[in-house]
């Protein structure tokens, strides 16, 4: 009987997660794109931009929550003195958590202006589908419940749309996220498990500030917020700095949970690796202290000057 409470209890809180979460990491400025499609695009250095990662949540817990991305984007760099300019890409990610999967696959689009000399304005969009699973290897599949269930359905169109305001020291980012879908529902024959679950609109904020220092130092701070608009919004704030356009490294602080340590180095030209590690300071710190994460990536994220010049550049704009 305990056995079982426990078994509904977790199935209540993968229900109660998996409507209100997005995925979240701890190199949010390495992934930027994937918190907002305004963010792609922004460094003019090279046309290419390829970044994949993985993050690993609660070591120690069977089925604890996994996520991965990948997010590839081609900048179409103008030839001469220009005001504008455009990006398009694709972004994929994967979220797991218990006997949940949920696929997320978009194509994205981003528009970059000048709004000042040195100052640029951006807006995208992210445009595709969710596909919602259930692992059933984790349920009992004799169970009517489970085997009259959809395994697999999709949700569409998802739309995300974002604005990004920047220059060399501060960047300003607003994504509105869950607008066009409402609910985790088949939209053709069948059923799922828990259907149809609430998918409230998110937000998701995110500003920084960059410092010169000393040797070649740029010493960033940021700020992500993240929420419904009916809930407070959960927030973490990073501090990281780049050193000789070689290493970074820096730590973050996540609400009253995870305390996180960063590192990132460029291996060669802009082949770029990241590590971030998270502790648990929360009630789960005695069952499953350790979060790990990996982000590998074809990247100017450590700031080189631009190559691009006019009378309108914006040096080292990007974070």
């Amino acid at each position: 009987m305990k056995k079982l409470i426990f078994k509904i209890f977790l199935l209540v809180v993968a229900f109660n997660f998996h409507a209100q979460q997005l995925p979240q990491y701890t190199q949010f400025l390495f992934n930027k794109v994937g918190y907002s499609p305004a963010a792609s695009g922004t460094s003019l250095n090279y046309p290419f931009e390829i970044i994949f990662g993985a993050r690993t949540q609660w070591v120690g817990i069977n089925n604890n929550p996994k996520v991965a991305f990948l997010n590839a984007n081609y900048t179409f760099i103008p030839q001469r003195a220009y005001k504008n300019w455009h990006n398009v890409g694709v972004y994929i990610d994967q979220d797991k958590h218990g006997v949940f999967i949920d696929n997320s696959m978009y194509l994205s689009y981003a528009f970059h202006q000048f709004i000042a000399k040195r100052t640029v304005m951006s807006v995208g969009v992210f445009a595709g589908m969710k596909q919602f699973k259930l692992n059933t290897s984790l349920l009992n599949t004799a169970d009517p419940a489970v085997s009259g269930s959809a395994k697999s359905f999709l949700a569409y169109p998802d739309i995300i749309p974002g604005i990004r305001i920047y220059n060399k020291k501060f960047f300003v980012d607003l994504s509105l996220w869950q607008l066009s879908i409402f609910s985790q529902r088949n939209y053709f024959n069948g059923k799922q498990i828990g259907s149809p679950s609430k998918l409230p609109a998110h937000y998701i904020l995110s500003f920084g500030r960059k410092f010169m220092l000393p040797l070649e130092n740029k010493f960033l701070v940021s700020v992500n917020l993240r929420s419904s608009y009916k809930t407070l919004p959960n927030f973490e704030i990073n501090f990281m700095n780049y050193w000789y356009t070689r290493f970074a490294y820096g730590f973050s602080l996540r609400g009253k949970n995870f305390v996180c340590g960063i590192f990132q180095v460029r291996i060669i030209n802009n082949l770029i690796v990241g590590f971030a590690y998270d502790l648990s300071i929360n009630r789960y710190f005695r069952g499953a202290t350790h979060t790990g994460e990996i982000m590998i990536g074809l990247s100017p994220v450590f700031g080189n000057s631009m190559e691009k010049k006019s009378i309108r550049i914006v040096d080292d704009c990007y974070f």
